[in-house]
């Protein structure tokens, strides 16, 4: 049987990411399908929007590439106030065309050119809806992208059916409308055995009602306190007094602050007013000029402070737990699936990815020019009087503590979202993706009796109160039984 060939719908912004969609075009072919994009239409007008539209329909999957621009924003219409790349994916989506959506790291640095101005809110928005509900694999460099995009698409085509294209000259077209009518007559067959069984299970369905017997699935969440930890990644485990659970089943969570103030002014430039008169004598111009011109600029200071904050809210401020599932009926459950949409102010994460988190290196300072002053009045403390001396270390220290005292806690509303990491099943039950948890069990729950599953680490990002949505499913219930799990942070 010959394997078809797929057509895949390649989209994005296009002045900033035409080397990553070339590569990522270049990766399709080699795979020996046919990628299709916007390099095939002129402008964007309603004319060319309905040959897209036509474009996307025989696609067989569909490639979002999202990087730090929104897009021409369309002006008029129906679909005014979005941009076209944005108006191409819900389109797909209503298709219902198999979608997989890329974006890129929030760490990585682009051009100015590159960086939307206009349309921040609108980007957020955007990547936020393309998360939702969806697997979205994150990339740093054109090689990655490519990569992943190629890894994606095999397991997609591997996954789904899809028409794809065969050479018109390689079909038996008599052998084909043979089988056909064969189909044909074996659906009708099909179809008059689907009924009886139809039938059969209702009654079936009924006796089980008057049974009364069936399983009643429950979670909870509590500390993870393991019984050996290496010493490393103990600070993880620590935290066990932030999290409880009342009476009523809510979950509080306590929200712990980070501070960088103190970092910030680490690397403030200096100037000769801000020396007493004791201390200004021992620093020239020239010093405070080579002292200053040695900073890091705001630019490079304000990529470091956010790798900062994400590093220490992931490492410091976060709740190592378990999930338990049990059984509270009089039944046993099957098949069951447990699954868990967090909200977006309750980042998850597996903590095998919080073990793996480098430190950001700190940013080289120049010596300190206090330091500097106090090494020059030691050599010349001989030609000083004991009570000036005196006055010229009181000066230092006063100086220092005001510099580096304590500061005010760091406002959460400022904190940059996480960049969700995809984590790796702990065992063959137990999935976390996209801050959803998702528990599944071949082997079944028995009545009265629970499965616990550690690994999870989730960061309360702010204060209030939130909703999870919590989905249970088993073979034994007719529609899934779909709750709320309520977090309170404080």
């Amino acid at each position: 049987m010959l394997s078809p060939k797929y057509q895949i719908f390649v989209s994005s912004t296009f002045t900033d990411l035409k080397g990553p969609r070339a590569k990522v075009r270049d990766a399709i072919l080699s795979m020996y399908n046919f990628p299709v994009g916007m390099e095939m239409f002129g402008a964007a007008d309603e004319e060319q929007w309905q040959i897209i539209k036509e474009t996307i329909d025989s696609s067989d999957y569909y490639v979002l590439i999202v990087g730090q621009r929104y897009g021409t924003v369309i002006n008029t219409g129906e679909f005014a106030g979005i941009s076209y790349t944005e108006r191409e994916f819900r389109y797909a989506l209503e298709k219902k065309i198999p979608v997989l959506a890329f974006i890129v790291d929030e760490d990585v640095l682009v051009k100015p050119a590159d960086m939307e101005k206009e349309n921040s809110e609108k980007l957020k928005a955007f990547k936020e809806f393309v998360r939702d509900g969806r697997l979205v694999d994150t990339w740093k460099n054109e090689d990655e992208l490519a990569r992943k995009v190629m890894d994606s698409l095999y397991k997609q085509i591997a996954r789904t059916r899809r028409p794809g294209w065969i050479r018109g000259d390689t079909i038996d077209i008599e052998k084909s409308l043979k089988m056909l009518t064969d189909l044909s007559a074996q659906v009708q067959t099909l179809t008059e055995e689907n009924k009886k069984l139809f039938e059969e299970n209702c009654v079936l369905k009924q006796n089980s009602a008057r049974s009364a017997r069936r399983p009643r699935l429950e979670i909870s969440f509590e500390a993870d306190v393991p019984d050996d930890v290496e010493e490393e990644y103990t600070h993880l485990f620590n935290r066990k007094d932030n999290i409880r659970t009342d009476e009523d089943g809510k979950i509080y969570l306590r929200v712990l602050t980070i501070h960088t103030e103190a970092i910030r002014r680490k690397y403030l430039p200096v100037s000769i007013e801000g020396f007493s008169d004791e201390t200004r004598a021992y620093i020239t111009e020239e010093d405070i000029k080579k002292y200053n011109g040695a900073l890091p600029d705001e630019e490079e200071l304000g990529v470091y402070l956010k790798k900062y904050k994400a590093y220490h809210l992931a490492q410091d401020c976060g709740i190592a737990v378990t999930l338990s599932v049990w059984n509270s009926g009089n039944a046993k459950a099957t098949d069951v699936l447990v699954s868990i949409v967090f909200p977006e102010e309750i980042a998850v994460f597996d903590i095998e990815n919080i073990k793996d988190m480098k430190k950001p290196v700190e940013l080289k300072r120049p010596q300190n020019l206090e330091e500097l002053a106090y090494e020059r009045a030691l050599l010349a403390k001989k030609h000083m009087s004991e009570s000036v001396m005196e006055n010229v270390f009181a000066q230092f220290d006063k100086y220092t503590r005001a510099a580096y005292g304590r500061e005010n806690a760091f406002d959460w509303a400022s904190i940059p979202p996480l960049t969700q990491i995809d984590g790796q099943p702990f065992d063959e039950a137990l999935t976390i993706a996209g801050n959803v948890v998702k528990v599944e069990s071949d082997n079944g729950i028995l009545h009265s009796t629970s499965g616990c599953f550690g690994g999870i680490y989730i960061i309360p990002r702010q204060k209030g109160e939130f909703k999870a949505k919590v989905t249970l499913m088993c073979a034994e219930y007719e529609e899934p039984e779909e709750r709320e799990l309520i977090f309170v942070c404080e």
